[in-house]
């Protein structure tokens, strides 16, 4: 089995760079999915819409994440799992960093990003 374990520790950081969520990220592709440490700012407003289906683990911070109807808190030590095609995006509060890990599906099979 490839991959089964991720040193996040031996990953550099980079910019990440989504409208109103200017931050930074570990990530790797790994058996289809995408896996990250997404490290965002203080009062950060996503401000396009997403339909990728994310799950997730919050490490530090508050934020909400907003649907069309309805919106969810989420706070350190909580998960969510959002699926595929249900729009939503995500503010965090003004007073601290948010920090989470995520898990999507992306059709990326190997761990450098390559399609198969």
């Amino acid at each position: 089995m490839d991959n089964v374990g991720i040193d996040f520790n031996n990953i550099e950081w980079k910019k990440w760079d989504k409208p109103g969520a200017v931050g930074r990220v570990k990530m790797v592709f790994c058996n289809g999915k995408r896996v990250r440490i997404l490290e965002l700012p203080a009062g950060f407003n996503e401000e396009k819409w997403c339909e990728i289906g994310h799950q997730g683990y919050v490490l530090s911070g508050v934020f909400t994440i907003m649907f069309e109807d309805s919106s969810y808190e989420c706070k350190p030590g909580m998960g969510f799992v959002i699926p595929d095609g249900v729009k939503h995006r995500s503010k965090g509060l003004d007073n601290d960093k948010t920090v989470v890990f995520v898990v999507d599906e992306i059709g990326v099979d190997n761990i450098y990003g390559e399609n198969k």
